[in-house]
């Protein structure tokens, strides 16, 4: 069997394992909800869940023990423990990462917002209605093989719905960003039936409301101080290679950050604005 073939089977078993991850995950709801609360989120991970800090102070980053043990909390194949590990974490913003950036501030502010409302981001975005109803939060931190996305969720309209892969970035060139999307939806598409299961399982919504062909891909960029952004979602799918995007991409932006001094917490609390879609 070729190395690309093994990989592939490696990568479904992922999304295979993730889902049933979720789906246990889903049923503790209201606990999710009092922990986001306190900041504090259980991410699923591999085959694993571990909790994290959505703090804008710590955003996405490690715990601590509340006990005074150095270590950080890990990620564990228990849900049961992961949830008591939570509980006794030292508060989310006890760790100071030297690294933090607005787009993992917005993208912790998502999270929460996500957890404290039903799981839907809809209250953070501003002009997506014509191409959501709702914004159902999924996963995040997809990582399998060599693809990733931040986020992971299921979008709605009018009763059905399509699979969402968020990208947040800040820095980097706007077409690699959409090119990591893009790589990352192409090998979803490869298992695509597990692909939507696992949404099934992390949503609850009927397997046969969901059309993965139906696909968006949102890059979140930070808006201009200028107020002219230089990212362009109908330049990009003019592109050569990135021409398959077309139909399928959605520009939002999130408040312009100064590079220095800038406010984490009104980063954290920002709305994603509609820019463009190509």
């Amino acid at each position: 069997m070729s190395d690309k073939v093994d990989a592939e089977i490696s990568c479904e078993r992922y999304i295979i394992e993730r889902g049933k991850l979720l789906n246990n995950w889903r049923s503790q709801q209201q606990v999710m909800k009092d922990l986001a609360e306190k900041f504090i989120y259980i991410r699923v991970g591999g085959d694993k869940y571990r909790p994290v800090s959505v703090h804008f102070d710590n955003p996405c980053g490690s715990l601590k023990r509340r006990s005074g043990n150095e270590d950080e909390i890990g990620g564990i194949k228990s849900l049961e423990t992961a949830l008591e590990n939570a509980k006794a974490a030292a508060p989310a913003d006890t760790k100071r990462p030297g690294n933090r950036k607005p787009e993992h501030v917005v993208q912790a502010g998502l999270i929460q917002h996500a957890l404290l409302h039903d799981m839907l981001l809809n209250g953070r975005l501003n002009g997506f209605s014509k191409f959501f109803d709702e914004l159902i939060f999924v996963t995040d931190e997809l990582k399998a093989g060599g693809i990733r996305a931040d986020i992971i969720a299921l979008g709605g309209k009018e009763g059905r719905y399509f699979p969402v892969f968020i990208e947040l970035k800040g820095i980097r060139s706007f077409n690699r960003v959409l090119k990591q999307l893009m790589d990352a939806q192409e090998e979803m598409g490869k298992f695509r039936y597990s692909f939507v299961e696992m949404l099934v399982k992390g949503t609850g919504k009927a397997v046969e409301t969901i059309a993965f062909e139906d696909y968006k891909l949102l890059v979140v960029w930070p808006g201009a101080l200028s107020g002219k952004g230089n990212a362009s979602a109908a330049r990009a799918v003019s592109e050569k290679g990135l021409e398959s995007a077309k139909g399928h991409l959605l520009l939002g932006e999130f408040p312009p950050m100064p590079k220095n001094h800038w406010d984490a917490s009104k980063a954290f609390n920002s709305v994603v604005g509609f820019v463009e879609s190509a």
